[in-house]
Formats: structure tokens, C-alpha cells, sequence
């Protein structure tokens, strides 16, 4: 009897050989695939870089805006004409050698003497008011309306000097308040608008503490 445990069918080991070179050629777990390719990008990574090209757009947006259309170097308050404070800093100018022969209120001795120092500085401050009232331009023209609007603040902070010349002669120890405006005292107005269009002598005096 012919013995067939090791050749009786080579067929079959041909067969089993081929089933395995078929095995492999078709299990490729091995082979180097990116995630990126064998997986669709998350929701996070895709809107990260969404993200991140838009900075880019909005970096480079601001870039050219500011070469092209650069801001204006004017302040709204800034006057067209240079005729109003080139004569208003002269008026200015004389009212301030007035106030320069007057004491300063806080160093006065007494209440009555310094409500008396504060009546004399204002009446010397209302003169001024008067005199760049009469040489503003009208109220209806762009540089008008903001002297009208700084010579009305001027007129409130004058106000506030003159209740306070009133109020001592009553409460030796009645204190000096000033009125607001834009959430701060009407003084910064006034003396950032005279300042910026060179009136430098035109800004609030520094008599009472």
C-alpha cells in the first residue's frame, strides 16, 4: 500500500501554501497609513484652523487699512482757523498778568480774605469770557459751536468759584466743588481743548486747592 501521509496530495499543500501567500497579500494592518488618511479630520482640528486662517485675514486686514487709510491726527475739537486762538491767547495772556498780582486763595489767612481773593480772580475771569466771546467765530460754524461749548464750560466752572466765594463767608470750612462733565471735572475739558489748539494761557488757574 502506497504511503500517503506525505505526498498523497500535493494538490492540498499546494493549495494550503497558496491560501496563505493569499493571506498575506491581502493583510496589510502593517502598512504605514496616516490617520489623516485612513480618518476624516475631527470638528476640533477643522475648526482650528478655520480658526487660525481667519487671524491671518484679520491680521492682514488691519495691516493694510492702517497703510492705506492711516487715522486722522486731529481731534474733534481741534479749530480749522487759527485766528480765534491766536487772539484768544493774547486775551488770555493779559487776564493771566492780572491774576499773577492776586494772592492765591489758598494762601490767604482767613475764610473772608479768600472769598474775597476768589471774587476779585472771577471778576477778572469773566472779563476774559466776554472779551473771546466777542471775537468768536458764530455758533453755527464747526469751529463756533466748540469755542460756544468751551466758553460755556468756562462759564460753569466760574460758577462753581463764585458759590464757593459765597459759601465761605457762611461755613469757614465750606469746600470747593467743581462741576462734571463726561464723568470728570469740566476742568479737564477746558484745559485739554485750550491746550490742544495752543492757548496754553487759556487754561484753568491752579489759585484754589
Amino acid at each position: 500500500m502506497a504511503d500517503t501521509r506525505s505526498g498523497g496530495c500535493p494538490l492540498c499543500q499546494q493549495r494550503s501554501h497558496g491560501q496563505q501567500l493569499e493571506a498575506m497579500d491581502i493583510d496589510d494592518s502593517a502598512s504605514p497609513v496616516s490617520d489623516e488618511e485612513s480618518e476624516p479630520m475631527s470638528f476640533r482640528a477643522r475648526t482650528a484652523r478655520i480658526l487660525a486662517l481667519l487671524a491671518v485675514f484679520v491680521i492682514l486686514f488691519l495691516w493694510g487699512w492702517a497703510l492705506f487709510f492711516p487715522p486722522s491726527t486731529k481731534a474733534p475739537g481741534t479749530l480749522q482757523d487759527r485766528t480765534f486762538p491766536v487772539a484768544a491767547d493774547q486775551i488770555c495772556t493779559t487776564a493771566a498778568g492780572e491774576l499773577a498780582l492776586l494772592p492765591k486763595s489758598y494762601q490767604t489767612t482767613d475764610p473772608v480774605s479768600r472769598s474775597e481773593v476768589v471774587t476779585k480772580t472771577d471778576v477778572i475771569l469773566n472779563t476774559m469770557l466776554d472779551n473771546l466771546k466777542s471775537i468768536a467765530p458764530p455758533a453755527d460754524t464747526h469751529d463756533g459751536k466748540n469755542i460756544s461749548e468751551w466758553l460755556a464750560d468756562w462759564r460753569s466752572f466760574v460758577g462753581n468759584r463764585e458759590s464757593y466765594a459765597e459759601a465761605l463767608l457762611v461755613n469757614p470750612k465750606a469746600r470747593f466743588y467743581v462741576s462734571l462733565k463726561d464723568k470728570g471735572q469740566v476742568t479737564r475739558p477746558i484745559d485739554f481743548f485750550a491746550t490742544f489748539n495752543k492757548m496754553y494761557n487759556c487754561v484753568t488757574p491752579d489759585d484754589i486747592e
